[in-house]
């Protein structure tokens, strides 16, 4: 269907009367440059687009263009497998980052950027920490696929000086998330996974997610901040990694609807300060931190558990920003995570508004990286 079309680059579709046109359209120092087209189906197309674009830029698209160069660099990244792979959302976020490259760099070759250059695009965003550092991984992640390509020596994203939020809270990059839900140990996947799932703090997913706490495939927590109940709607990942803790207290005897439902490595709930501990080490194993936090190299993305509640925040955000008429805008993030103000509260006083608002939130969180095969498996033998 025309309507579907991923339509090139100055590439400009029209419909008049039921009849479908398009023409390659520019604009430059305010003056339009516009050439009819054939449908981009027609075997006419390839070399209209091409006379059109050779006459407007002087070069067919490709011609001019260095194999080294940034253009060609993005050109081969979203023709890649590591781009093709992206989980939808991750994709969305990788393509921002690429059209930011290609509008400052564009023209560039690749060698040519230095830190200097991606520092001063960094500092264009400052403004907007979680932006400007989920742009800059992105970007990072880029350089590091191309340099074994042949494109640069060095990624020039190296010890950029990063605006740190207060406590250093970053969502977690795409590469960090898939290195600890794919080699992390299973008791600590489970209880990250539920936190992004969730949105909730660490001592609430530790501590206070019992089956005592939900009804219906939604857990009633009450928010320390705001002592409100906050309905939870429980992702169907979540729902399968409790089924598999259900079953590890079934095959042991326990029946304690009250108790924790995750559990450490021995079966027992966890204490507040054994997942802490527990947690450190895991991050060090897997090379996601250092031993000591003076060892951090300048501007190095810090992984911490609340990190993971604003990777949560940050997905719905980017989501309902497109379309805040429909989703709900900010305030929908702010109901999920139990942020409620004296005057929010009130006005989201009834229970069954908010229900059905976090309910359709589930809809809105892409599959986090690629989920374990081994959730949702129940060994009661």
């Amino acid at each position: 269907m025309a309507a579907e079309l991923r339509l090139e680059k100055y590439v400009q579709r029209k419909v008049r009367a039921g009849r479908e046109f398009f023409y390659f359209r520019v604009v430059r120092n305010g003056k339009e440059e516009r050439a009819p087209l054939p449908h981009p189906f027609s075997a006419e197309y390839r070399a209209a687009y091409d006379d059109a674009h050779r006459k407007v830029f002087g070069a067919a698209p490709g011609e001019a263009e260095s194999p080294t160069g940034i253009a060609a660099m993005i050109r081969q990244h979203r023709d890649s497998e590591r781009y093709k792979t992206l989980p939808r959302q991750s994709k969305a976020m990788r393509d921002l980052a690429l059209a930011l490259m290609e509008a400052r760099w564009g023209s560039f070759e690749a060698g040519a950027i230095r830190p200097i250059h991606v520092q001063a695009l960094y500092d264009s965003l400052a403004d907007r920490p979680a932006t400007a550092n989920r742009r800059l991984d992105d970007i990072s992640a880029v350089f590091a696929w191309s340099k074994p390509r042949g494109f640069v020596d060095a990624n020039p994203c190296s010890g950029i000086d990063r605006v740190q939020s207060e406590g250093a809270y970053e969502p977690w990059p795409e590469d960090a998330l898939q290195t600890l839900i794919g080699k992390g140990k299973r008791e600590i996947v489970k209880v990250a996974l539920v936190a992004i799932y969730t949105g909730q703090r660490r001592g609430d997913v530790v501590l206070r997610l019992s089956d005592s706490r939900i009804d219906g495939g939604t857990w009633y927590l009450q928010q320390g901040k705001t002592r409100n109940a906050t309905p939870i709607p429980l992702h169907p990942v979540v729902l399968s990694i409790l089924d598999m803790e259900r079953a590890g207290r079934r095959k042991a005897g326990v029946v304690d609807p009250r108790r924790p439902l995750l559990t450490n490595s021995r079966g027992r709930p966890w204490t507040s300060s054994g997942f802490g501990a527990s947690w450190r080490t895991e991050l060090i194993r897997l090379k996601l931190r250092p031993d000591r936090k003076d060892k951090y190299e300048e501007g190095a993305f810090a992984p911490t558990f609340h990190g993971l509640r604003h990777t949560n925040a940050t997905q719905i955000a980017n989501a309902v920003a497109r379309n805040p008429e429909v989703f709900g805008g900010i305030q929908r993030v702010k109901s999920m995570l139990g942020h409620l103000s004296e005057k929010m509260a009130k006005h989201y006083a009834r229970r069954a508004e908010v229900e059905h608002m976090n309910a359709e939130t589930l809809l809105l969180i892409p599959e986090i990286g690629s989920t374990p095969a081994w959730i949702g498996e129940q060994d009661e033998a």
